[in-house]
Parts: structure tokens; sequence; C-alpha cells
């Protein structure tokens, strides 16, 4: 969408125009779009109509965008692709702007310069689901299926929501299956969005969603930020498009990484996830990406286990005729011209407290905030004021290994505290989620073969993929029931040791048998985290992880 834009030479160019201060306009979160800047928001909802009811066979066409980045699986404006994958994978990395220009220019002589300034100004919005509680409820407008807007020739009516989903027409003979947008009761072709469903998930994934951004800005390379919030932008998909477990029903187009693209809110969500690469970036700025090897996520135009790194070309996004961008080459995203209200101050000390303020985690704000209802008065274990500058707690860690070869494209790996009898409802405390291309309905893993697969026996080298799901904040909901008497580690090892349970599922949302537990190590680890008083100052962790061995040994998956 605004970025990058895609001409129609199929060279990738950043948007002209900059505010009266000579400053690059800001992608707003699109709620604030929706509240504050009605012109643009209009302009937006028009102009993602009349994109989405292009001719497909457009290659500027939304269809034609989108496709991009999954099925039809096709090469894109000629890009080359592996012969052996085209047809089976798409590039997978992650025209709007002209069309708004275009409607804007419909205004009448008196309200032209107004419409004009909107669509010069605009720039695609981000929605903002990285915050916790603070990030709201699932706005309405991505739910309903009419919208009420103004044309700039000062009419208002009630149009179709380009947001709600994408309609095809028609619907590609080969590769589509009819999914629904979001939260279907089943995967056949007549079901329609559940989206209570949609606003439920990610209200129950919320704190989760903060907890893993909070441990992506603690990373202390470009590498481990980005496979941290790899795994937050899996649980988003699955909040929007369901499936990630089959007892829930189908799956929607944001779940299935090939269909994702054509779910509307793929480009609202991705724009967030830049905005927090753009804020890593400001507060890590001499950070570039290292050599690592893409393991069995290739796609078409990169091979399986193929090294990579930051000058590898991103296909099929052309800078000039025959070269293509790379990751370094992009890195700046003030190039493509726009810029977030977070990293307009390109100090890194700024970024920084930036960070410290949004991205510290829910345990941070309850421990300073006074929610735990009395409970740190009484409990000196707990929380140790002995150094008035700062407040010492132990954090709690899940960190997971799989070997993808023996694994589904997609999995999940769902945490929950089991109850003191059977008939005891499990309490969720985390997800584990890895989306690929190919792990929806493809795994052919699943079933006698796979099993006599893992059977052959799994080496710690082969569990080459990993994770970390936080607990600290659902341990401190056991502690403000009374279940447990703190987060030391004499009460919290014997109590995960007795509580904590998993279970795996397929890209599918089928459940694995026992089996695939093989193909993991699941430990937990702690350390010692400090809580400055100045709320511009991040949270310090000292004394090294402690790993708990304990906790998971002789439990399927656990530490042999």
């Amino acid at each position: 969408m605004s970025k990058p834009k895609h001409t129609r030479d199929g060279i990738v160019r950043g948007i002209d125009g900059r505010d009266q201060d000579g400053s690059l306009f800001l992608r707003l979160d699109v709620r604030n779009m929706k509240s504050n800047y009605p012109d643009q928001w209009n302009l937006f909802m028009l102009g993602l109509d009349q994109l989405q009811t292009s001719d497909q066979g457009d290659p500027y066409s939304y269809y034609g965008i989108a496709s991009i980045h999954g099925r039809p699986y096709r090469t894109h404006l000629d890009a080359p692709g592996i012969a052996g994958k085209i047809g089976t994978t798409g590039y997978c990395p992650h025209i709007l702007h002209s069309r708004i220009q275009t409607i804007a220019e419909h205004a009448p002589s008196n309200q032209i310069d107004r419409w004009r300034w909107a669509a010069h100004s605009f720039r695609i919005p981000y929605w903002d689901w990285s915050q916790g509680d603070r990030s709201g409820e699932v706005p309405d407008f991505f739910m309903t299926e009419t919208i009420m807007v103004e044309t700039p020739e000062g009419r208002r009516m009630q149009m179709w929501n380009p947001l709600y989903k994408f309609d095809f027409k028609p619907v590609p003979a080969q590769g589509f299956d009819g999914k629904a947008s979001s939260w279907p009761a089943s995967d056949n072709d007549w079901e329609d969005s559940r989206q209570s469903e949609f606003a439920l998930s990610f209200r129950n994934m919320r704190r989760q969603i903060q907890d893993q951004v909070a441990l992506a800005f603690r990373q202390t390379t470009l590498n481990g930020f980005w496979k941290a919030i790899e795994e937050v932008h899996g649980w988003v998909h699955g909040a929007i498009g369901g499936g990630y477990s089959a007892e829930q029903g189908g799956k929607g187009h944001m779940w299935p990484l090939e269909y994702s693209s054509y779910e509307p809110l793929f480009w609202l969500h991705h724009a967030n996830v830049d905005r927090l690469f753009a804020l890593y970036q400001t507060q890590n700025p001499t950070l570039t990406l290292q050599r690592s090897n893409v393991g069995t996520a290739g796609n078409v135009f990169v091979a399986d286990h193929t090294e990579v790194d930051g000058n590898t070309p991103l296909l099929p996004f052309r800078i000039s005729p025959g070269v293509f961008w790379t990751t370094n080459e992009a890195m700046n995203w003030r190039r493509f011209g726009y810029d977030y209200a977070e990293t307009r101050n390109t100090d890194p000390a700024a970024a920084r407290a930036t960070v410290a303020q949004l991205f510290s985690g829910t345990a941070r704000e309850r421990l300073a905030s006074g929610q735990m209802n009395g409970v740190f008065a009484t409990q000196d274990s707990l929380l140790d004021d002995a150094d008035d500058s700062a407040a010492a707690y132990t954090d709690w860690n899940i960190k997971a290994a799989a070997a993808p070869e023996f694994l589904p494209a997609s999995f999940s790996v769902q945490f929950s505290l089991v109850g003191d009898f059977s008939s005891d409802k499990a309490t969720n405390v985390g997800m584990w989620a890895v989306l690929m291309p190919g792990g929806h309905g493809e795994d052919e893993l699943v079933g006698s073969a796979g099993e006599e697969k893992i059977m052959g026996g799994v080496s710690a080298a082969e569990r080459t993929r990993s994770g970390t799901v936080s607990l600290t904040s659902s341990l401190l909901d056991q502690v403000e029931s009374g279940a447990l008497e703190s987060l030391d580690e004499r009460d919290v090892v014997p109590f995960l040791k007795d509580k904590l349970s998993w279970k795996v599922y397929s890209g599918d949302g089928v459940q694995l048998p026992n089996t695939f537990m093989d193909a993991f190590r699941i430990e937990v680890t702690s350390q010692t985290a400090r809580v400055p008083s100045d709320p511009d100052e991040a949270i310090e962790y000292r004394n090294g992880t402690v790993s708990h061995i304990e906790v998971t040994a002789g439990k399927k998956g656990g530490v042999d």
C-alpha cells in the first residue's frame, strides 16, 4: 500500500511530500485517523474500496498486490523464482495512494484544497495491537459489513466496508477454496465470519501480546528482535483469522499464511510491525541484520537452508530496472516518505524512554500501580523495596526449542496451568506460534509416517527453531488469587512442576500425538529484574538467567 509505492514500471519508490515544517507525514493509528482526521479516513475507505474492486488481472489491483505474498503462487512482474518452487509458494517478505489522490480531485472547487491536502498527507494507518489493555478492544469498524463515509463531493453514503473482508470477483479457480474472512465455524465454503470470536480472541491475548512485545524489545540483536516479533505477529494472525485450534472452528483468511494478504487487516497489522521495527532501530541505530540460515522457511526465490543477510535481494521489489531492494537499503523507512510519532525524535535515548513507557510488559504496570490489592505490602519476598530507587522481583519465562524438520510447517504450543482436579478447567498462560507457508492442509508429517520419522530420534542440533513465552503476569494472577505464595524460586518451581502443561497443534489446529513432543525441548527460566522508579528507564535484568530443569523434567517435551 503506501509503503512501498509500486509504480507501473515495477520500481518501488517512496511517497513524496512533507508538512509545513518540512517533516515527513506520519502514519497514524487507525482509530486516531478515523476520530481526528476524517478526510484522510474517508479517502482511505473510498480508495481501498476502489482498489479492491479493480480487475483482478491487473498486477496493481488489490488482488494483484496481495498475491505477491502467497497464493496463487506465481511470480510477480517477471521477477525470477526457483523453477521447482514457482506454483508452490509465494515471495512472502514483508497504488493505494494514487487512487486516493484521484478521488480527492472530485471535490468541488471551494473544497479542493482541503481534500488535496488530505490526500497529500495520507499514509496508510496501523492498528496498534501491542500495548495490552491500552490497545483497547478490536475496533468496531473492523467488524461491521457496512460503513458511513463522506465523499469529496460532499455526499454522505453508506458503503461496503473494505476493512471487513475482500471479495474475490471471481474466486480464482486454482488454489482457493472460498475461505471466510474471520473465524468461520468450519472450513466449509458457505460459512460466515464470526466477528465476536475475533473480538474475544484478541481480548484474551492482549496481555500475552504486550508481554511478548516487551520480550522483543529486550533483545540485543536485530535478528533476535525480528524472531521475537515474528512470534507475536503470528499470534495476531491467529486472533484475526482463527484456526489455530480445530476445537474453535475453521480457518479465516488471516491464519493460513498463503491466504493472509487478502485479509484487509493484514496491511494494518504489518504497518504496526513496521512501526515496532522502526522504534527498535531508533533505539539501536548501529544494529544490522546478521547472516542467518532460513532453515525450512524458504520461498519462491530463496531455497530452504539458504544463508541470508542484509544484502540478500528482496524480490520482487525493484529499486531500479533489473536490481532489487535489499534489507540494508530498505532499513531506513523514511526513504519511503513517512514516519511515526514515536520515531520522529531520532535520539536513541528518547526512543529508549518511549520503549520503557510503552513496552515494559504488564508485570511492571501491575507492580508500579498497586493492582495487586495490597499483596506486596505483606509479601516482602515478592517485591524487595530495600533500594528506594528500584524494586526487584523474579521474572519467569518458558523457553522452547523445536526441530522443524519433524513438524508441520506451522504449529503452535499452548501452555496452561492444570487445576487440582481433572474436572478443573486449565488456565491458559501463553502460546508459542510458528506461522509459515505450507503449514495448512499439507501436514504430511501428521500421522503414522511422521510418528515413524520422529521415533528415529531427535538431536539437540536439530532443534533450530526457538521461542520464549513470558510467565510472570500469569504467576502474579496466581499470587493474587492465593494459589501461589510469591514469585520466589522456592514457591514457583514446585508450583510449576505440578501445574505447567502444554499441547502442540498443527497449522490446521489439530492436536498432535505425544510422539511429536520428542521434537521439542521446553524449560522454565528465571532472572532477577529491577524496576526503576523513573518510568523512562528500562527494567534492568541482573545476575544472568537461571534454568529450572526440574520443572519440565520427566514431562513429554521437557528437559531430558
